[in-house]
């Protein structure tokens, strides 16, 4: 496949973005390559109602230079943008990409005096004609990094002679993983119930492996032996006397893991013999921050309410765990005062995704003082 450009995901629930992220994987794709939607070539956004198109175009205000495939029911678009109908064919959405790749392709070849020219244009894109929202198209933005050789730290998972580092990213790869740790919703009004739906998902359906971990540790600590996650390629066991984890799936498998869905019966615990880990470790506070990252996605589980305030029970040690963007201001807010998400997002004037998802971390790690 050739790569075309970057394109970020704006507005789809979990089972349309799994469904999406399929398919760009796959040779169906014109060539894009998934990307954080603020650096990203091209969007595709769903836009189910009239509240999201707004939402978007605020936030789209800052970023007219960019090709927009709008995902709709029966309403009408933004100016310019590419329109898929619902319900979103295979074939139509391979159109409507194909017609962006060769927007951000002509984009590249523009002349940096030619997109000069563009500069001081309305900012909103339904003001704009297709050929003005065109001409505004400057030369294409960060383009994909190449792989980075992996740190020899990143196959110690298979070899307990080895350092145990088997939680550590190095920092480019982080920053590749931090649009799946933190999503890329929206700042959004949690007294609107389709806000507040958009936001949550519930934990009372299974399959989830973050569910199946924290299952483990219950069953662990309620046993006082050894439990290990069957029903995945390869070891992963909860150890209660030392309070860690034992396991050999590498970092990017890790996550896999927590964005993958299992059927009934595919995973289940199994309480083992007395034993001591053999594989590389990690604390069980640090590994199920990770899981939760992952697996919330910035959202927001149904048992933690944004909008209620909490506060941290001391000023963790940051540098055990795997770091979102302005998690160090998020911790000095949360531990000096007991505040909502909600409200440090307002008062940090930062996106509300990355408070989320500190959020979900830190209640995975035990690190809220309990009601």
């Amino acid at each position: 496949m050739t790569k075309t450009g970057s394109i970020g995901l704006i507005g789809f629930d979990d089972r349309e973005r799994n469904q999406l992220e399929v398919f760009l994987n796959s040779s169906e794709n014109p060539g894009f390559v998934e990307s954080d939607p603020t650096a990203a070539d091209a969007l595709l956004v769903n836009l189910g109602s009239s509240e999201d198109k707004e939402r978007f175009q605020r936030w789209y205000a800052g970023r007219p230079d960019c090709p927009v495939v709008a995902v709709v029911d029966d309403q009408a678009v933004l100016s310019g943008a590419h329109r898929v109908q619902r319900p979103m064919t295979l074939s139509a959405l391979k159109k409507a990409l194909r017609d962006v790749a060769k927007e951000v392709a002509a984009s590249a070849s523009v002349s940096s005096k030619d997109s000069t020219a563009g500069t001081g244009e309305s900012s909103s894109l339904l003001k704009m004609s297709p050929e003005e929202f065109k001409a505004l198209i400057e030369a294409s933005g960060v383009k994909p990094k190449a792989a980075k050789k992996r740190d020899a730290i990143f196959d110690a998972g298979r070899d307990a002679n080895k350092e145990h580092q088997i939680l550590r990213w190095s920092d480019a790869e982080w920053q590749g993983l931090v649009r799946s740790a933190c999503g890329t919703l929206p700042d959004l009004d949690l007294s609107n119930p389709a806000d507040r739906k958009r936001l949550s998902f519930s934990t009372a359906s299974q399959g989830r492996f973050f569910d199946q971990v924290n299952h483990a540790v219950s069953l662990g600590k309620e046993k006082g032996v050894p439990v290990q996650v069957s029903g995945i390629p390869g070891e992963f066991i909860y150890f209660p006397q030392v309070d860690l984890f034992s396991y050999d799936l590498d970092p990017d498998l890790l996550v896999q893991m927590a964005n993958s869905r299992f059927g009934p019966g595919e995973l289940s615990c199994v309480e083992l013999a007395e034993k001591t880990p053999d594989r590389p470790t990690a604390a069980r506070e640090e590994l199920l921050w990770v899981l939760a990252l992952f697996t919330a996605a910035g959202r927001v589980p149904d048992y933690l309410d944004p909008a209620a305030p909490c506060i941290l029970k001391e000023m963790p040690d940051l540098s055990r765990f795997l770091l979102t963007p302005h998690a160090e201001r998020i911790a000095r807010s949360w531990y000096s005062e007991k505040q909502s998400a909600t409200g440090i997002a307002y008062s940090l004037k930062i996106p509300q995704r990355y408070v989320f998802s500190f959020m979900v971390a830190a209640d995975a790690a035990g690190l809220f003082e309990r009601q």
